[in-house]
């Protein structure tokens, strides 16, 4: 039974290690490239919630935890024991599907900006819990990911 614990921990050690998610953060594949820059004023912003998305690693290690759970010594006998596995792997990989894409929300805005010296207006989503203020000269890094950035 102590064993089956300390697997428990290893796995759910595993989970929330594999879900961290750096929102404000730039990934390293993403440093050294050239990005398109251009300016203007934010004219709109809109409150969304922007989904996680589960890239499989919380079903993959939800799976392998209730496979585990199953093939647990002295919970269950023999004949049922691999039913068990099987069922705790199906199960385990819902609940950790479920749970990695439930980690990834978090709170951003739809921002429309007014470009400068020109007729164009774009639209871009970005994380964040503050939004930029209306009215905002701003800088728009446009490349892999599109930010935008306060210029005054």
């Amino acid at each position: 039974m102590i064993d089956l614990i300390k697997k428990f921990i290893i796995l759910s050690s595993v989970i929330f290690i594999s879900c961290n998610n750096m929102i404000d953060g730039v990934d390293k594949s993403d440093t050294q490239k050239i990005n398109t820059v251009k300016y203007g004023t934010l004219v709109a912003a809109e409150p969304v919630k922007i989904k996680g998305e589960d890239d499989g690693l919380g079903a993959i290690t939800g799976g392998l935890l209730g496979a585990v759970i199953g093939c647990g010594e002295g919970i269950f006998d023999d004949e049922c024991r691999d039913t068990v596995a099987v069922v705790g792997a199906i199960g385990g990989a819902i609940i950790g599907n479920a749970v990695a894409s439930r980690l990834g929300d978090h709170n951003g805005f739809q921002y429309v900006v007014d470009i400068d010296d020109s007729d164009e207006d774009i639209s871009i989503v970005q994380s964040g819990d503050e939004q930029i203020p209306i009215g905002s000269k701003v800088t728009i890094s446009i490349g892999t990911n599109t930010r935008i950035i306060i210029s005054e």
